[in-house]
């Protein structure tokens, strides 16, 4: 017997579960409505559904499987905004969803773009045409980078999509590495740099330019200047095959300077020399890399200072990439089982560990805790090691060394390791002062107190709080003393290299000691991203 079933109502139990999110979009300064803004409602594993606002502002996303999402609008002439977002370009808070739900009042407020529009000229006053302008936040925030244009043929810029904050601005000649931009005047050689606004060199003596909600601000010009550049000439001594996949690089020590030098990095001569042209003054690192299919690992460095005279004859010292051997073994009362682990080395301070770049090069212990990593970089590297709730790294020995944290220095040391885990770790709870249910997302990061201040630092243990939360717990701690901080959302400053930066917050800093199974309490400050950007 036939049985016709209509397709509708073969689906729907399809049709049932499949929800929808409403809201309205308005400008942040008026409340005008914004039409025709693109919405997307975006899951965790990063696929959306797409919607438009109507001449009300008013918009509807169809068809959403139960989840959770992040509800983001975008229109020429705005910024990105989000749902529940305070700060600018952040992704707000995520909506979670049933099937079949219809969740409404997702309103988003989306905030006029900040222009900065000026010109470049050089030396002589005659425009710089195709230099590229950055403007970098001096508060970075998680979607991190910069904001960039090229000049046109009258030297002129347009930077736009500018959250409210402060920049420091540079430009620099895409072509300023080519041998025909030096100039030799009496044995000197001369180039253009990259230059800060309104017209220097130096990074720490550049003008910060502040850019207002939805402002446009011009006439910010830029004339480039020119510094002395030298020759770099070595070779790489070690057992190591000067080949394709060995590369040597110039790299500046500096965030804030200019990456590479002579290029990206540069193949090695067959008889182990290199030689880098046009390198200005300032602190550097040469840097021997090897590019197999088992990833980018450094193979050696060696500090260098350029002043103002060619360097010859530096000497940079590597070997191959190492395979370290080790053990796990339990050190707890009563003694407690921990199964097979998963060993990781993250890069410390920009190295890289096995396999390629921080994050990369897991391996995994038998049953009986023996591990063996093979490719690992000659460089400090950090400790990574996915232990299970309850578990901690105790202490880590290197040839027999006791370490003083989970960093590992391998241009030094090839192990073996020992690596000793606890069952009694230490644990941090608190309050964050200054915060309300109108505060956005912020994030606790705790480091321990002999890690320096540095930013990326406080990314080794850390929560993120939703809206409106205001307690915390970081559980899993290696006991210790601990600095503890709260930030709006994530974010962060390139100031926070700077000791001077972390002076002006000390109040709002809390420091703890949090023995073997004690849990310290603690009461933090929010530094808020108006904070920072001052």
């Amino acid at each position: 017997m036939w049985i016709r079933i209509s397709w509708l109502a073969a689906a729907a139990p399809l049709l049932a579960q499949t929800a929808t999110i409403a809201g309205r979009v308005t400008h942040a300064g008026t409340g005008e409505p914004v039409k025709r803004a693109v919405v997307s409602a975006a899951t965790e594993n990063g696929r959306s559904v797409r919607a438009m606002t109507n001449e009300e502002g008013q918009f509807l996303v169809p068809n959403l499987a139960k989840g959770k999402y992040w509800i983001t609008a975008e229109k020429v002439g705005f910024i990105r905004g989000a749902y529940r977002s305070k700060t600018p370009s952040s992704w707000g808070d995520s909506v979670e969803i049933e099937g079949g739900e219809n969740k409404t009042g997702v309103d988003i407020a989306m905030q006029k773009q900040g222009v900065l529009a000026g010109r470049v000229i050089d030396e002589a006053g005659d425009p710089v045409e195709n230099a590229s302008v950055q403007a970098v936040p001096l508060r970075a925030t998680r979607r991190g980078g910069s904001y960039s244009a090229m000049t046109d043929d009258r030297g002129d810029y347009r930077i736009s999509k500018l959250p409210p904050g402060s920049y420091r601005v540079y430009a620099s000649r895409r072509v300023d590495r080519d041998e025909l931009l030096v100039e030799r005047v009496n044995g000197r050689a001369t180039a253009e740099a990259p230059t800060y606004y309104p017209s220097t060199i130096d990074p720490a003596s550049a003008a910060a330019v502040r850019i207002g909600p939805g402002e446009e601000r011009t006439g910010a010009e830029i004339r480039m200047q020119r510094s002395t550049v030298v020759t770099v000439r070595g070779r790489v001594a070690g057992d190591i095959t000067a080949d394709r996949s060995t590369n040597v690089s110039l790299m500046t020590t500096s965030s804030m300077t200019f990456g590479f030098r002579g290029g990206p990095g540069s193949a090695l001569k067959p008889d182990g020399s290199f030689e880098f042209r046009n390198v200005r003054p300032g602190d550097y690192q040469i840097v021997v890399m090897s590019f197999d299919r088992g990833g980018p690992k450094v193979l050696g460095r060696q500090a260098l200072t350029v002043g103002q005279q060619d360097v010859n004859g530096i000497a940079v010292n590597a070997q191959p990439p190492l395979k370290v051997d080790g053990r796990i073994r339990a050190d707890g009362e009563p003694p407690f089982q921990f199964g097979k682990m998963r060993i990781n080395f993250t890069g410390e301070d920009g190295g890289f560990g096995r396999g390629g770049p921080p994050g990369f090069g897991r391996s995994e212990s038998d049953e009986n805790g023996l591990f063996s990593v093979s490719g690992v970089s000659r460089d400090k590297l950090s400790l990574d090691l996915q232990t299970p709730n309850g578990v901690y790294v105790k202490n880590v020995y290197a040839a027999g060394q006791l370490l003083p944290g989970l960093d590992i220095d391998f241009s030094v040391t090839g192990g073996p390791l020992e690596i000793v885990l606890g069952n009694k770790p230490a644990a941090i709870s608190g309050t964050v002062e200054g915060a309300t249910a109108e505060s956005p997302r912020m994030t606790i990061y705790a480091v321990a107190d002999d890690v320096p201040l540095r930013f990326d630092g406080w990314r080794r243990k850390r929560q993120s709080l939703s809206s409106g939360a205001t307690s915390f717990t970081l559980s899993n701690l290696r006991p210790g003393t601990y600095r503890v901080a709260a930030f709006e959302e994530t974010e962060i400053s390139d100031a926070t290299t700077d000791p001077a930066f972390w002076e002006r917050f000390r109040d709002r800093i809390a420091t703890i000691k949090a023995g073997e199974g004690e849990t310290g309490q603690v009461k933090v400050r929010l530094i808020t991203a108006q904070d920072l950007d001052q």
